[in-house]
């Protein structure tokens, strides 16, 4: 995914996928999920509660609050945050161990497993619009 961003031509970053968010706004999104599930993961270690995000249906307030605080990050910075935040997450699933996260139930929001993945969906979007498929 990383990689994707990196490649992209300075003209992308303004090209709309939905009627909302262009490129960049996908990217900001991307970065908010990645940081409240390294979040969340701790959470879930240190309290045994399931995170928000697994009780609702409704992530509407979620990703507006993520895109008023990305939308004027450059590209580079975003691409940045987002490596951060991998990393992060990274750090915290082998802190915790990857076998005894996987030994909980309803936990694939880790590793972005089951259905279409999330990354997935949003990277398919984005070739489409951009012509990269």
């Amino acid at each position: 995914m990383i990689n994707f961003f990196k490649n992209l031509k300075e003209s992308d970053w303004g090209v709309y996928v939905t009627k909302k968010w262009r490129v960049q706004d996908v990217l900001s999104h991307l970065i908010g999920w990645e940081r409240e599930c390294a979040r969340e993961l701790q959470k879930v270690f240190e309290i045994g509660d399931e995170p928000w995000f697994m009780q609702t249906d409704n992530y509407s307030d979620f990703n507006e609050k993520v895109y008023q605080e990305f939308k004027d990050y450059s590209p580079e910075t975003l691409i940045s945050e987002l490596e951060r935040w991998q990393f992060e997450l990274e750090k915290n699933i082998q802190t915790i161990g990857e076998e005894k996260i996987r030994q909980r139930p309803h936990i694939d929001w880790v590793f972005d497993e089951g259905g279409e993945p999330h990354f997935e969906h949003h990277l398919k979007q984005m070739k489409r619009v951009l012509q990269q498929e």
